[in-house]
């Protein structure tokens, strides 16, 4: 029951949102604002869940080829941790008084609420057929974050997410199709039925793609960089807080991890573009001067220690449980400590002078100490259990229990750097506390304490944190160094020696870095077809001319209905009656191919 209440009652709350729409504008105007003030405690009955129903199932036979959701270790961590950061999400954007279009419209909320939806629809979904639902859902109705401004950068980067996130989809249905052909449309059926399955190799590479698109994996994380500045920062603090986590959950649901089915090539790719990931991602986020786009690449930075750990499950059998758990935890720690340095940015700009400032200083000084992962912060625990679990193992003679606390060092050289954009950003000050920063003070206090309960008491194979002199310094040298490296840097830069190339203001390496690579190669290739198009110009035009009448009246009336057609669609309740529209055909189609009819 509350499984089915954690699921459904964010749609039906966005349902009441979206038919608003069918009353005058007043009434609308006034049911959206009370259902976006309401929408906060859709998240409750997933909290709920989570404390008092470790074991839950749901079972729905009926329902596609059969619909079932679970509740492990894993499920009830992550959504813990999406529930405390949707629930602040929700609560800042509407828990103000303020005449931004953002608070009147709803929309914002319905969108965090389907997102929530699909969110903990892929914690919990127990078999293939829900989870790549769950997942779409999730995946999709995120744009509706990242367009919310509607301003040129926020179009761009919506386009740029939503090729990313097609590529991620197709590769997830094509990997998971062949899993559930092997045997494995449940979940818990899955890993053993990849290992056996001829097309082993094709279905853990287009999986590994799928997912790592979502994990922000190296080099498919560039609509992270592009899509966080763009979206809202309540937006902007599921997205790397939560949503990320949704490619891990896909991990380590389906890949055989630890079997010798899985090519060791395979896994050592995967390792060195973890590698490659959090570390190139520090020299891309210093040069940035959006204070969002530096945390964006810290989370590419931090998703890779992430991926790193996936990879040695993979690699290596023995230690394939600790690494899985270790990735969880860390996971729950950085979403809840980024979460809190997103919600933070506006509240900053909000309340960082006055009687809250010391306030905002403590807890943004907290939050940034966690994920550079300082002593006595849930950072130094999911470090120091992700280090014991990789121990021993060696990358290019290096042991990696000796690199990935490197990842820390880049961390401190990254926080710096937020730290002296978002000092200098523009102040709007408030008088009263509002959702926004209670909301934020919410997700920070989670942030000391809830990492620890869930490691020491949810996850059992994560084990316990050594208060030894050699682990706190173990937690403590990498930010040493980091902060070292960071005054050196500083000290250059105001003597001149650092080449004039390297300014740090988001031009040298621009958000999206080999994305705009990528676009140039277009336009150039577009350049040159319209080049021939004109050519061709010259020998077409007569012809043209001869049916120009006829064709001109076919023309004008292809684009008055194609105008109105845009514009209905073009409205966020239109898209959301052809999204609903098509998710129906879709579900009818799947049912009659497989012969429920």
């Amino acid at each position: 029951m509350l499984i089915a209440l954690s699921l459904l009652m964010p749609f039906a709350v966005t349902g009441v949102i979206a038919l608003a729409g069918t009353l005058g504008p007043a009434r609308a105007h006034r049911v959206r604002r009370t259902a976006a003030m309401l929408s906060p405690l859709t998240v409750l009955p997933a909290g709920v869940l989570t404390l008092v129903a470790p074991d839950a199932e749901l079972e729905v036979p009926w329902l596609l080829f059969g619909t079932a959701f679970s509740m492990d270790a894993a499920a009830r961590a992550l959504t813990l941790i999406a529930v405390l950061l949707y629930g602040a999400a929700l609560m800042a954007v509407t828990w103000v008084k303020l005449r931004d279009a953002e608070r009147g419209s709803g929309a914002l909320s319905a969108f965090l609420m389907v997102c929530f939806a699909g969110n903990i629809g892929t914690y919990l979904a127990a078999d293939a057929v829900s989870f790549y639902l769950a997942f779409a859902v999730m995946s999709f109705s995120a744009a509706g974050l990242v367009i919310h401004y509607r301003h040129q950068a926020a179009r761009r980067a919506t386009r740029i997410y939503l090729v990313m996130s097609v590529i991620s989809e197709t590769a997830i249905l094509a990997g998971l199709i062949l899993t559930a052909s092997a045997g494995g449309y449940l979940v818990a059926d899955a890993p053993a039925a990849v290992a056996a399955s001829e097309h082993t190799g094709l279905i853990v590479v287009l999986l590994l793609i799928g997912f790592g698109v979502k994990a922000g994996t190296v080099p498919l994380h560039v609509w992270l960089p592009l899509a966080h500045p763009a979206a809202p920062p309540a937006a902007s603090a599921v997205l790397s807080g939560a949503m990320v986590k949704a490619g891990l959950m896909g991990w380590i649901r389906f890949l055989p991890l630890g079997d010798p089915a899985i090519p060791a090539a395979t896994g050592q790719t995967l390792l060195a573009l973890a590698l490659i990931g959090a570390f190139a991602a520090v020299v891309a986020g210093v040069l940035q001067s959006d204070p969002k786009v530096v945390l964006a690449y810290s989370t590419i930075s931090q998703m890779g220690f992430i991926t790193a750990l996936v990879a040695v499950a993979m690699l290596v059998p023995e230690v394939s449980g600790a690494a899985t758990a270790a990735a969880v935890l860390y996971a729950v720690h950085h979403g809840l400590a980024k979460g809190a340095l997103f919600l933070g940015v506006p509240v900053v700009k909000h309340y960082a002078g006055g009687r809250t400032g010391i306030l905002v200083a403590l807890g943004m000084a907290g939050a940034a100490l966690a994920v550079a992962g300082a002593p006595l912060t849930s950072g130094a625990y999911g470090k120091y259990v992700s280090k014991e679990a990789v121990e021993g193992i060696t990358v290019l003679g290096l042991g990696l229990d000796q690199i990935l606390p490197l990842v820390a060092t880049g961390s401190t050289l990254l926080l710096m750097r937020f730290a002296w954009v978002i000092t200098r950003a523009e102040r709007a000050p408030r008088r009263r506390p509002d959702g926004e920063l209670f909301s934020w003070l919410g997700v920070c206090a989670a942030g000391v304490a809830v990492p620890w309960i869930i490691g020491l008491r949810w996850i059992p194979q994560a084990g316990d944190f050594s208060w030894t002199a050699s682990a706190l310094w173990d937690a403590t040298w990498p930010i040493l160094l980091g902060v070292g490296l960071g005054a050196a840097v500083a000290f250059a830069a105001r003597r001149g020696l650092l080449p004039q190339r390297l300014s740090a203001d988001g031009q040298t390496v621009p958000p999206g870095d080999i994305v705009v690579a990528e676009e140039s190669l277009l336009v150039r290739g577009g350049r040159r077809t319209s080049a021939g198009l004109d050519a061709a110009h010259g020998v077409t035009a007569s012809v043209r001319s001869r049916g120009a009448g006829g064709a001109h009246r076919v023309a004008e009336w292809t684009r008055r209905g194609a105008s109105r057609a845009e514009a209905a669609v073009g409205s966020w309740e239109g898209s959301g009656v052809v999204i609903v529209a098509l998710t129906a055909v879709t579900v009818v189609l799947v049912m009659w191919a497989g012969g429920a009819w």
